[in-house]
């Protein structure tokens, strides 16, 4: 059985500032928490933008721990600043770049970004963001997604503080951090959806406040509802992958 448990890490910037060098060590200090909270955490996922900096402390971290860490990192090179977001492996190697991530918008605007992470085999998918504006529908979006693809959504933002943007401020900032995944226990119950769809697609969520969310996610029963879902619905298992077999 394919069950993995993550750490959905909403992270308070230090000094209320994205670029602070103090981010680093708290993110270290998050990390830790993590596991001494649930030491069978196999992935800690933080907000776009946190740490910003740090990748060589947090690879030696996430082998210290033995875990996958999502990061953002902002990058540079050629001159340009990058908003990339890194998972590094439980070895501390860094195992790629928006691999299974759809980092904030990219994720709940288009549709096409998360079609084509369950065409390359994505079986649970992290949406690591940063609201300054639209949070309040934000899990009205993640919804959206989630019942579309049908496939757990890991949505983390940071903690809420004030954000400052040129001469504008802005106080609701960040929080609601959120885990969506299919919502039924068994097929059994999932055959009565059509009678009375009165489930609850949020596996956990947070308030405002810096805090860690930890959900164990059975990802070889979401792909199970995942078929059965697509069966009924468009009568094929894997419509975006049918989708790419046509065009091709």
């Amino acid at each position: 059985m394919a069950v993995v448990k993550v750490a959905a890490i909403q992270a308070k910037p230090v000094g209320n500032d994205l670029t602070h060098p103090g981010n680093v060590k708290h993110a270290l200090e998050l990390l830790r928490k993590c596991v001494q909270m649930d030491d069978e955490v196999r992935v800690a996922c933080f907000p776009e933008y946190f740490p910003w900096s740090g990748r060589g402390e947090l690879a030696r971290e996430a082998e210290e721990l033995g875990i996958y860490v999502i990061a953002g990192i902002a990058e540079r090179e050629n001159g340009a600043l990058y908003n990339s977001c890194i998972l590094f492996g439980p070895d501390g190697s860094i195992l790629g770049r928006q691999i299974g991530i759809g980092v904030c918008a990219d994720l709940w605007g288009p549709p096409n970004v998360g079609r084509q992470l369950l065409r390359l085999g994505a079986e649970l998918i992290f949406n690591p963001s940063f609201f300054f504006v639209l949070r309040d529908v934000w899990h009205c979006l993640l919804l959206a997604r989630a019942v579309e693809l049908m496939v757990p959504i890991v949505a983390v933002d940071t903690a809420e503080f004030p954000f400052r943007l040129g001469d504008r401020v802005f106080r609701e900032c960040g929080g609601l951090t959120c885990i969506v995944g299919p919502p039924w226990r068994d097929m059994e119950e999932f055959a009565s959806w059509w009678h009375g769809a009165r489930f609850n697609w949020f596996l956990g969520w947070l308030g405002t406040e810096e805090g860690i969310l930890i959900r164990e996610l059975d990802l070889d029963r979401a792909r199970e509802f995942r078929k059965a879902w697509f069966s009924r619905i468009v009568g094929r298992e894997d419509p975006w992958v049918a989708e790419e077999a046509a065009r091709g």
